[in-house]
């Protein structure tokens, strides 16, 4: 799937939230790999604008008793502002209609 939105000349990007999550799943030896992979990707700072809208959108779809995890709200906010799609196979976890999601297979 990867491959395929790079032989579409599609821009691979990363934010600082996916890189700790990677990184806490990682055993040190997969680490040089996945570090040569993540410097060669464009990075997308979350700005303080995107954690206000993560915090909100926490807010409310707690209110309609949804949980989306704050790392999530906070990928997904970093991506709205930045205009990128967030690729995910957690589709549950980003329910905000404003947000572009390209899924993946499971």
């Amino acid at each position: 799937m990867l491959t395929d939105l790079l032989a579409r000349d599609e821009i691979l990007c990363v934010c600082d939230i996916v890189i700790a999550e990677v990184y806490a799943g990682l055993y040190p030896e997969q680490e040089q790999v996945v570090a040569n992979l993540f410097s060669a990707l464009p990075f997308l700072p979350t700005s303080a604008t995107a954690a206000e809208q993560a915090g909100r959108w926490r807010f409310h779809y707690a209110r309609q008793r949804q949980n989306v995890p704050l790392t999530d709200a906070l990928i997904a906010a970093t991506a709205l502002h930045h205009n990128a799609t967030v690729v995910t196979a957690n589709l549950r976890d980003y329910p905000m209609p404003e947000v572009s999601i390209l899924p993946l297979p499971r």
